[in-house]
């Protein structure tokens, strides 16, 4: 049954239903009977001559009628709005309108994060804050060769990759802005704004915190004789807590260290602030990152591992993969893996799990693409020329070819409904 189908049907039901609603006026009919139950209660003349028995069992029959009536019509909107949300769920839609285009004039190599309900647009010109309707709500120059940028919350960290400068904003504007002595490698941000820095200097590698002013909470220097060189590092939501993947070179085998470091109180009485430190022998960890309940997550080049405790965090649930890793992806919910698929017909195969490590969800992507992500409950996967996008139970939701070169692909949180930023437009775009 086509959508306008299905609402003109919940529509008639629910006028349908209206006498259900306290306050409205009964039928005629309905009305003569209670009329007639009161006189017959009362005594009045009028029904001295009617049969007892035979108006109430008309009495009787008629609420029997009226109960029926209700249940039926009830159970008639229960299953409509059933069939919607079956249909909303299950349907796998293949085509798109344009809702509304609106011109988009950045330049060529403008990077797109959601923030909020809105866009960030970045460059190597400036940062600006834009509606889905790409109308501007603030801007901010600046000039970087290579911008990188980290989001936490709706705080957002810019740096300038092998530069100096970091700029910290949010849905407001800018927060703070500061220059390092040594050139970046990578950048992360906490929701309150705490900046974590890689910094380079030859043979030694500094990992560096400062406020969004600039002020500097950490200098930890390392060089990679000593601790290895830092491949990943993510600073926790609340800004206290650091946590690093160094990987070395021990006796001719490749070992990776996650440390954890706390700048609370807890970590005050520590030595230099570590509170904890895992080795693995033989693997690669290339991406840390803090989950939001206090967990951590380190993606092996096997698998990955859960750790569990904010003030001394031990590795909890390990999960083994046997096949190589084509991507990884995560949001503040879940982590997925990208995998090559055994199966003829499909190109990948992708597992999502929960932050716990418990296998959420599992199934076969076809076509090749450029980019996944997870996106306000959905995965949204894409090329230049191709849109599609998964439930996070694994279920296809929507595919199909896209009529201009595709930059960005976000899903909006609204009905059907999203947005494709190409070289010269915002398409708000719906399903169907």
């Amino acid at each position: 049954m086509k959508m306008n189908k299905w609402k003109e049907f919940f529509q008639k039901t629910v006028q349908k239903l209206a006498f259900l609603k306290p306050g409205e006026d009964v039928s005629e009919e309905e009305e003569e009977l209670q009329v007639e139950e009161k006189e017959l209660s009362s005594g009045s003349e009028s029904v001295k001559d009617l049969p007892e028995g035979d108006l109430r069992q008309k009495l009787k029959n008629h609420r029997i009628f009226a109960r029926k009536r209700r249940l039926i019509l009830l159970a008639a909107a229960a299953c409509v709005i059933l069939g919607f949300y079956l249909y909303n769920s299950f349907y796998q839609f293949h085509d798109y309108i344009i809702s509304n285009s609106y011109e988009n004039t950045a330049t060529s190599g403008t990077q797109y994060l959601e923030l909020g309900n809105h866009i960030v647009k970045y460059n190597s010109d400036g940062v600006s804050y834009v509606t889905t309707r790409n109308e501007q709500e603030w801007s901010i120059t600046y000039s970087m060769q290579s911008p990188i940028a980290d989001v936490c919350g709706s705080t957002v960290a810019i740096a300038e990759q092998q530069g100096t400068q970091v700029y910290v904003v949010n849905e407001d504007g800018l927060v703070g802005n500061f220059e390092t002595t040594l050139p970046i490698l990578k950048v992360r941000v906490s929701r309150q704004g705490v900046v974590a820095v890689v910094l380079q200097e030859e043979d030694v590698t500094w990992v560096n915190m400062f406020q969004a002013d600039g002020t500097a909470i950490v200098n930890d220097k390392t060089t990679v004789s000593e601790s290895g060189y830092p491949i990943d590092v993510d600073i926790s939501p609340n800004g206290e807590r650091l946590m690093v993947s160094y990987l070395e070179m021990a006796d001719g085998t490749l070992k990776s260290n996650i440390v954890f470091y706390h700048f609370g109180a807890e970590g005050e009485s520590a030595e230099n602030h570590i509170v904890s430190s895992t080795e693995y022998e033989g693997t690669v960890v290339p991406i840390v990152t803090f989950c939001t309940d206090g967990r951590a997550i380190a993606v092996r080049d096997d698998g990955f591992t859960v750790f569990n405790g904010e003030n001394n965090p031990k590795a909890g649930t390990s999960v083994e993969f046997d096949e190589e890793i084509v991507s990884c992806f995560y949001d503040e919910s879940y982590i997925g893996f990208l995998f090559n698929s055994e199966e003829e017909d499909y190109d990948y195969r992708m597992e999502l799990y929960t932050q716990r490590g418990r296998k959420k969800a599992e199934c076969h992507i076809q076509g090749g693409f450029d980019e996944i992500k997870l996106e306000n409950g959905q995965i949204l996967v894409y090329s230049d020329s191709e849109l599609a996008a998964y439930t996070t139970n694994g279920r296809l939701k929507f595919s199909s070819p896209y009529e201009k070169a595709v930059e960005e692909f976000f899903y909006l949180s609204e009905f059907r409904r999203y947005l494709v930023i190409t070289g010269d437009s915002f398409d708000r775009i719906r399903i169907v």
